[in-house]
């Protein structure tokens, strides 16, 4: 593993470089403000060096935002027809695409990951949500409503809320940024976005595009900070009328309790324990290296990893040995050195948190196949693990650990497996291995996940909906149902008597 220093100076290239150097504040109505009040360090997790600092945007601020996105939406965004803000999201669009290579480097550098994965995988996710929801504002038709009273006229038409505060993670800055905002924009909505503390810059060039291709100054602001004091002004906010969210389920529960008390619209995608099933007529080599890529991908910093990997037991030696192979085969060094295939952990504070999940293994009968351990050297890293046979009530099985875990249990038949990878308090997704087409379609529609890949796994579409059953949340990401939680529906009678 290689882990180096001042990255900005070796690895980045010119004015990415000079922006990622900068103190930076809330970008609103167009423009920055100057970061003043306490600021967060911003940090490289592969070196733990400091890159510059990022505002803790404060009450004032966050109103200011909010106070110039309900004036966008009273004013030109939400006087805007449809074919202009058609016009408008397409030339947004091609902005994040001309300047993909910048932005990967921004969620390289904060996030930790391979920056030639961020250009391979983020970037096309991110333009592909603006391209696809930028064709939605002249598709938003209406209906006439036929009812049993005379002269009467009644219609419904969609119409938007208001002003979003969309809150994104860590783990997929630009990508989670492009997911609510395209859908928002185009049902005609204003958006207030808070991007995590531990990666903003993305977020705040993604705003500084929006001005280029044309939406009107207010219409798309970022106020960095923490979930403490930004996050909790900005989802408090009264004028706010919808609150977007995509973390973790501690913090979703207390948005939901949040806004359940100011009768607030919101939706939240938290996280997932998911199970990744093998059966012994799978075509092993396919699923076994799907298994260990979606585990150590991103260093396991994704909602959706197959983190539990459950294989019919006379298969289990050899989907483990491959799983082994393909960790050896890991480059762990710098997110922006293209040659590393697998980063740090996003901070210290999540390395030190993982760590904790691996001290309880040996208490409840898991044991370590493989990694564990930190890698020696400057940064956040951690190696691939593989944790074996723990018990189903074991935290390393129920809880989300979000770091380059694996949790390998062998189980005897679809009776056996169902009811285990069930019994749980996540549905993200799930997925399922096997040549026997009857099998594939019986057990996926009975296990409780938002989404299920067969014979694949972590496909993503912006058409195709995207969300999780019980724990992990509710409303749709992708997809026409990721629009229609951007908007409402008005009923209009007119009597023509």
């Amino acid at each position: 593993m290689t882990a180096t220093a001042g990255a900005l100076d070796t690895l980045m290239t010119s004015p990415a470089r000079e922006f990622a150097a900068t103190d930076h504040g809330a970008f609103v109505s167009g423009e920055y403000l100057a970061p003043g009040g306490d600021t967060v360090a911003d940090i490289d997790p592969s070196t733990g060096e400091v890159i510059g600092r990022i505002a803790d945007s404060d009450v004032e601020t966050v109103d200011r935002a909010v106070r110039s996105a309900a004036a966008a939406f009273q004013g030109e965004w939400g006087g805007m027809l449809p074919g202009q803000r058609e016009a408008v999201l397409h030339r947004f669009a091609d902005l994040v695409e001309a300047h993909s290579a910048e932005l990967a480097q921004y969620d390289a550098l904060e996030g930790g990951k391979p920056v030639s994965y961020v250009e391979a995988v983020d970037l096309p996710l991110a333009v592909e949500q603006f391209r696809y929801y930028a064709g939605w504002p002249t598709k938003l038709v209406g209906s006439v409503i036929p009812v049993d009273t005379p002269d009467s006229h009644v219609y419904a038409r969609r119409t938007p809320l208001g002003v979003v505060a969309a809150v994104t993670p860590w783990n997929f800055p630009l990508c989670q940024a492009a997911i609510k905002l395209a859908p928002a924009l185009a049902a005609g909505n204003t958006v207030v976005l808070k991007p995590s503390e531990l990666t903003s810059l993305s977020a705040l060039r993604l705003a500084e595009l929006a001005i280029e291709a044309g939406l009107p100054p207010g219409t798309v602001n970022v106020v960095p900070g923490t979930g403490a004091t930004t996050g909790q002004a900005l989802i408090s906010h009264p004028a706010v009328a919808k609150i977007s969210f995509t973390g973790s389920e501690a913090v979703g529960r207390h948005l939901g309790a949040e806004a359940g008390r100011a009768l607030k619209h919101i939706s939240l995608e938290l996280g997932g324990k998911n199970p990744n099933i093998v059966f012994a007529d799978a075509d092993i080599a396919k699923a076994a290296a799907a298994a260990a890529t979606t585990a150590y991908f991103y260093s396991g910093q994704v909602c959706f990893s197959g983190s539990r990997l459950m294989v019919e037991r006379s298969v289990l030696d050899q989907v483990l040995d491959a799983v082994r192979e393909h960790a050896r085969g890991l480059v762990l060094g710098h997110s922006l050195d293209r040659s590393t295939t697998m980063g740090p952990l996003a901070s210290e504070a999540h390395r030190d948190k993982v760590e904790r999940y691996l001290d309880t293994v040996s208490g409840t009968g898991g044991e370590v196949a493989f990694g564990g351990n930190r890698v020696p050297g400057g940064g956040f890293f951690l190696e691939p693990t593989a944790i074996v046979g723990p018990a189903d009530s074991d935290p390393v099985v129920t809880d989300e650990i979000f770091g380059p875990v694996l949790v390998v249990q062998p189980f005897d038949s679809v009776e056996d497996v169902l009811p285990r990878a069930n019994d749980g308090r996540y549905g993200l997704t799930a997925g399922v291995w096997t040549t026997d087409v009857r099998k594939a379609h019986a057990v996926s529609q009975r296990l409780q996940a938002g989404t299920v890949w067969v014979n694949t796994y972590a496909d993503y579409n912006a058409a195709a909906p995207f969300g999780g059953f019980k724990s992990s949340g509710f409303g749709k990401d992708c997809g026409p149902e990721g629009l229609d939680k951007y908007l409402q529906t008005q009923t209009i009678w007119m009597s023509l008597s």
